[in-house]
């Protein structure tokens, strides 16, 4: 008797744990998402579609890029969550969605002292990165 309110007990406890850990992880993929569409509207562009466009153009060799393969450069700043919440884009351009898109495409024109190449990409492509790293945030 004791033992089956023991069961009974646990296995409402587990089915609780259970309940809430899908509900988390349902509340973290909504705000993801949401935080995904919020970055492609702000900026104009895909976020989905940076990850090929950063490799192609050499972006892992100087920046840690969180879920870009082999993004593990160290001469640029780390681009992750945080750079959303940076006040300059390289040092001299308040942080917003156009002057990143300016800065991803013509960075030595803005500051020809800077390590960061003029990357030639179409304003689109600038425009997909620029929405995926919001996006990280």
């Amino acid at each position: 008797m004791r033992s089956d309110l023991a069961r009974l007990i646990g296995g409402a406890l587990a089915m609780s744990l259970l309940l809430a850990a899908v509900g988390l992880a349902a509340l973290w993929t909504d705000r993801r998402d949401r935080v995904r569409h919020e970055s492609d509207v702000a900026t104009g562009g895909v976020g989905a579609r940076a990850i090929p466009i950063m490799t192609a153009n050499g972006c892992s060799g100087c920046h840690t890029i969180p879920g870009v393969p082999g993004a593990q450069g160290q001469v640029g700043p780390r681009l992750d969550g945080s750079l959303a919440g940076r006040v300059y884009i390289g040092g001299v351009l308040a942080n917003n969605p156009e002057n990143l898109i300016r800065w991803i495409r013509s960075a030595r024109e803005i500051n020809p002292h800077t390590a960061m190449p003029s990357m030639r990409i179409t304003d689109q492509q600038a425009r997909d990165i620029a929405a995926y790293l919001y996006g990280l945030r």
